[in-house]
């Protein structure tokens, strides 16, 4: 009986850890002072929205300017 409760707590326990580890994860680097660098826009939106704050791209990499439209390639963008 000891031996199915133990199985019947790890199982969903293994699941579980599972499922996080093989969840992506978004692909960020920061740069300085609260700018961050992605990839893709996607990657970008994705980071940001894990804190629900709302996202600004930059120009370029040292630049506070904003950007005219969603960049296409690599993103410098803030979480503000």
């Amino acid at each position: 009986m000891r031996r199915f409760a133990a199985v019947s707590v790890l199982v969903p326990a293994l699941l579980i850890g599972a499922g996080c580890v093989s969840r992506p994860a978004p692909r960020v680097t920061f740069l300085a002072d609260g700018v961050f660098k992605s990839p893709t826009a996607q990657d970008a939106e994705n980071y940001c929205r894990n804190f629900g704050a709302p996202m600004r791209f930059l120009s370029s990499t040292q630049s506070e300017v904003p950007a005219q439209g969603v960049p296409a390639g690599e993103v410098v963008y803030r979480c503000d």
